[in-house]
């Protein structure tokens, strides 16, 4: 057993020696960028179209081009994560690697800052664009055999000043004391997260889904907006979840007040893989020691893409993280 993990050990080293190869050449790095974001030809970010000329080069390495319709002149970075940031191809392909397709229990910033050798405050801008673009993408609805939970993960108003950000930091840390009376609440730094996971089938693999909701909606609400109609969902008896059948679903429910935790002929019913993946998800917070509880959507949304990517090999992870985070299949051609 133990000489086979270290063969797969060492077969994995080389792809990942040759990934940390090419951040180091600019100009191969520049050529792979180029390839994932113009894949299936070059198109004006302006008007879409595709009746555009090279123009001259861009940063050494970099292509810039014209476009005959428009006349609009841009580079092989406008429109993306890397618009206007004077960041090199490399070094910022080396910080996606490490946040997003390194370690699965996941890389605080600040060891990213110390590998790549840019200041603390750069490398967490820098990771927290990429937060955004990977908490906007858009997500399917789930089907199929699905179960759906709930949990409460402890974040505070770590970095932000009273008054600020729009909002009010009415309550101060509490530094690891016990929170208060009634139920956790954002406010009561203690937000909730909710989580949905469509089981694996022989054709698709299994899928995870989580959000930090603030919008007031009942849990039977958010369920109808994340699973599709007809499905099968299960979940624990909280009484919130009763109207499941009343909108068209095949519900069944766990009483966890009873120590049940399965139940079915064959244990099927349980939302153990719920359970799973929001005790995975605190210990990936856990590397950054302590998140805001304004941001909890972007670290949540970050660790819902790299457990739903876990199945890709090593290059073909960073290959398929790239080309979501530079939008590669958003772009318009006629």
């Amino acid at each position: 057993m133990a000489r086979a993990e270290t063969q797969k050990t060492s077969s994995e080293r080389g792809p990942l020696l040759a990934l940390f190869v090419l951040f180091a050449d600019s100009a191969a790095a520049a050529e792979l960028f180029r390839m994932v974001r113009w894949h299936g030809g070059v198109f004006c970010p302006d008007c879409g179209l595709n009746n555009v000329a090279k123009y001259c080069r861009y940063q050494n390495h970099l292509q810039r081009y014209t476009c005959k319709d428009c006349k609009m002149t841009f580079n092989d970075k406008t429109g993306t994560v890397l618009h206007y940031r004077h960041i090199s191809i490399g070094n910022w392909m080396a910080a996606l690697w490490l946040f997003l397709c390194g370690p699965l229990n996941g890389t605080s910033i600040r060891f990213i800052s110390q590998a790549t050798g840019r200041a603390y405050k750069t490398t967490y801008y820098m990771i927290r664009n990429i937060m955004k673009k990977i908490r906007d993408l858009p997500e399917k609805p789930l089907k199929g055999t699905n179960e759906t939970d709930e949990a409460y993960v402890k974040a505070g108003s770590k970095g932000v000043a009273l008054d600020t950000n729009g909002e009010d930091r009415t309550v101060p840390s509490r530094r690891g004391l016990p929170h208060g009376p009634g139920r956790s609440t954002f406010e009561k730094n203690r937000p909730m997260v909710t989580i949905y996971f469509q089981r694996a089938t022989e054709d698709e693999q299994d899928v995870t889904i989580m959000d930090v909701p603030r919008d007031g909606k009942t849990l039977a609400d958010m369920v109808q907006e994340r699973i599709e109609p007809g499905s099968t969902v299960m979940t624990d008896e909280h009484t919130a979840y009763k109207s499941l059948k009343e909108r068209g679903y095949y519900h069944h429910a766990v009483n966890h007040g009873e120590g049940e935790y399965a139940s079915g002929e064959r244990n099927e019913i349980h939302t153990n893989n719920c359970e799973c993946r929001i005790g995975l998800s605190k210990w990936w917070l856990k590397k950054h020691r302590g998140v805001s509880k304004w941001y909890l959507a972007y670290y949540v949304k970050s660790f819902q893409f790299v457990h739903n990517h876990r199945h890709y090999g090593l290059n073909g992870r960073f290959v398929v993280t790239l080309a979501m985070v530079l939008d590669r299949f958003e772009g318009r051609q006629a």
